[in-house]
């Protein structure tokens, strides 16, 4: 499950990638990648999406699989809060990324 400390490793690791790997080009990125990458980042694309993330907090919300659909439109700070009613053998538990403004 994405925690807050997961979202500060993901900024840390695109920072790394802005700032050590991009000026590099494709050749030093590439065996970063699980799969085959077809394009270049750029690193106007890298430092939009850090700062991005950077705004971003994180809640959870409970998804319904059966239906595909929120089971309510509460977000829960923290995952421990989302277990304050019971979980269905459909209901998962989602992170979510809340933009900020």
């Amino acid at each position: 499950m994405l925690t807050t400390q997961h979202l500060a490793l993901q900024r840390a690791a695109l920072q790394f990638f802005e700032e050590e790997l991009c000026p590099h080009g494709p050749d030093a990125m590439r065996s970063y990648f699980d799969e085959p990458f077809t394009r270049t980042w750029k690193t106007d694309e890298v430092r939009e999406l850090r700062n991005f993330l950077k705004t971003c907090e994180l809640g959870y919300v409970r998804y319904d699989r059966e239906s595909g659909r929120l089971r309510n439109r509460t977000v829960f700070d923290a995952i421990e809060e989302t277990h304050f009613q019971p979980l269905t053998d459909f209901t998962r538990i989602v992170p979510i990324l809340i933009p900020a403004g």
